[in-house]
């Protein structure tokens, strides 16, 4: 029970940071962005809003530029080697040390995918109406050229709507929304012990830019959607209607798994053989 208590701990005192305010700041701000157009648009219809909108948000490559490089600051104070951690590991060995910043990472996944969730809602208030359904406005939007005429910045699928249950759709886009930045956190954490932290946010940031270049090349380069995580946050892509050779959300499931095993393996081996570097910062 004490060990439980002090990994909650360890875990809340590092999530609740700048870098978390920071990340709020971004993400708010860009759904505001996309969002806005779409409750101008439920005014002017006078048809509500249901809370199902974060899977269209994730159709937009920008928002799922804006949402890695939000993760990648997020993340950015890995491999988390400040000094106050120095006496942490002495006292818990390196393995231990390890596996509890692990689980760190994917602690800090599962909150941002809530937090990433409730800020999506956010905006669409007082025209918000609490359904199981999709609802007449985002019919309409998939269904009438309504949205260019209001200017609306999101796209809405007619087939993810007509095709796919509203609840089970945020489950499984809830769920890659954790998946995808979970692993990145975990590639960071790799990569910064196996060379330094500005590696880490580098190669960060161009699995941040993976979604711009796919949405450019899918047409003649389709692999591309296999190694970038965000771009995942299309279901389209996962369902097969933005090319043909993609990853279900199965293979998504089990690619993470085993990477995340193989990414845990090179780190806890490296950890030995690497010369820790305290950092004198939060």
């Amino acid at each position: 029970m004490n060990k439980i208590k002090y990994v909650w701990e360890d875990f809340i005192s590092n999530f609740l940071s700048r870098r978390l305010l920071v990340f709020c700041v971004f993400q708010f701000y860009i759904l505001h962005y996309y969002i806005h157009s779409v409750k101008q648009f439920s005014v002017a219809a006078d048809y509500p809003a249901s809370p199902w909108i974060l899977p269209f948000a994730g159709q937009n490559v920008y928002f799922l530029f804006v949402y890695g490089i939000s993760v990648i600051y997020f993340y950015s104070n890995i491999p988390f080697m400040q000094r106050n951690e120095m006496y942490v590991l002495i006292r818990q060995g390196r393995k231990r040390w390890i596996h509890i910043k692990i689980l760190r990472i994917w602690l800090s996944a599962v909150l941002l995918s809530v937090i990433e969730l409730l800020l999506s809602i956010l905006p669409l208030f007082p025209c918000l109406e609490w359904s199981t359904e999709w609802g007449k406005l985002y019919n309409s939007l998939a269904m009438t050229n309504a949205g260019l005429e209001y200017n609306v910045k999101l796209s809405f699928s007619y087939e993810l709507i007509s095709e796919h249950n509203p609840l089970i759709t945020m489950l499984i886009f809830g769920t890659i929304l954790c998946i995808s930045t979970g692993l990145i956190g975990m590639i960071m954490f790799a990569v910064s012990i196996c060379m330094n932290r500005t590696g880490a946010v580098l190669i960060g940031t161009f699995f941040s830019i993976l979604p711009v270049v796919f949405a450019n090349l899918h047409l003649y380069q389709q692999w591309i959607s296999f190694i970038s995580p965000f771009s995942w946050l299309n279901l389209l892509l996962l369902y097969g209607k933005v090319c043909e050779n993609a990853p279900s959300f199965f293979m998504v499931i089990i690619m993470t798994v085993i990477l995340s095993f193989v990414l845990s393996y090179i780190s806890l081996k490296r950890i030995y053989l690497k010369d820790l570097n305290w950092l004198d910062e939060e």
